[in-house]
């Protein structure tokens, strides 16, 4: 199921390389994806469990991931409420938009990258205003325990819930140690500064701040009674403090989407990690050597 699109027949497995058929390219349906702030770490090789091959298969759609039913949730549900705490604490106000209004994009100029920021301060009119240094905003969401998911036939993940509704706790505090180092200094993956950053820059603007919000078990049961002010919510300030290193990723990606996304004919990356080669041999059931 994942693979929505038929092999050989819309695309190849072709020296060590996934090719899209002509005839799928020339489907008046056929659209590709510009990379997001989710996609971008994607692309970099910084995502433990998407590869860039695989990222490239979801953008021009042969490809599709789902995400986990309750862990979806939490970002229509929980992440409105630490957006909120947020706003409070910081002062602020912050728009946010409506994806399907504005078809998933606020950056339509960019013919490469996109996406929608969690929020973007406005004034007391309510328009967008990046004054005073004023910061673009981020929420991630984290459970305080690592918990047990489960892989599905069609090779997607999958939250492992007891009896009663609960999700179940393989190390517990496992999560959220893996925010802070060795000095217990709390840390911000480096995919999400990529993230955020990307769309400081597309938003020519230096600061931001992220709003991450670890989660009890109980919170993916009764989320609607979720309270940040009873959680525990970090306010994390980030700036751009070497433009010419995210400068240098950024032209990364746009020659990336140019040489496998917009090239003709359309070629993947090369298929050369064991994870790549086990994930295709599970969806498509054929051997790659």
């Amino acid at each position: 199921m994942p693979f929505i699109k038929q092999l050989n027949k819309d695309f190849f497995i072709k020296n060590n390389h996934i090719e899209l058929s002509p005839e799928y390219i020339k489907d008046p349906k056929f659209s590709v994806k510009k990379i997001t702030g989710t996609t971008f770490g994607s692309v970099l090789g910084l995502n433990k469990y998407k590869t860039p091959l695989k990222t490239w298969a979801i953008m021009v759609g042969i490809y599709k991931e789902t995400m986990d039913e309750t862990l979806a949730k939490t970002g229509t549900i929980i992440e409105p409420k630490i957006r909120e705490y947020a706003q409070e604490k910081l002062n602020l106000k912050f728009k946010v938009y409506n994806p399907r209004e504005i078809k998933y994009d606020v950056f339509k100029d960019d013919k490469v990258y996109g996406g929608i920021p969690d929020g973007e301060p406005v004034d007391e009119f309510g328009n967008i205003s990046y004054s005073d240094d004023k910061p673009m905003l981020e929420v991630k969401t984290s459970s305080c325990d690592s918990l047990v998911y489960k892989q599905t036939e069609e090779n997607q993940l999958r939250l492992v819930k007891d009896e009663n509704g609960f999700p179940i706790v393989k190390v517990p505090g496992g999560k959220k140690a893996e925010w802070f180092d060795a000095d217990n200094k709390f840390i911000i993956p480096l995919e999400y500064k990529y993230q955020l950053g990307l769309y400081l820059y597309l938003r020519k603007v230096k600061k931001g701040v992220f709003a991450v919000g670890f989660l009890q078990r109980e919170d993916y049961k009764n989320m609607e009674d979720f309270d940040p002010n009873k959680r525990e919510i970090h306010l994390v300030n980030f700036s751009i403090k070497d433009p010419s290193q995210l400068e240098k990723a950024i032209e990364y990606g746009r020659e990336w989407y140019k040489k496998y996304v917009k090239s003709e004919p359309c070629i993947s990356p090369k298929i050369s990690s064991k994870e790549d080669i086990d994930w295709l041999k599970k969806e498509l059931k054929i051997e790659i050597c």
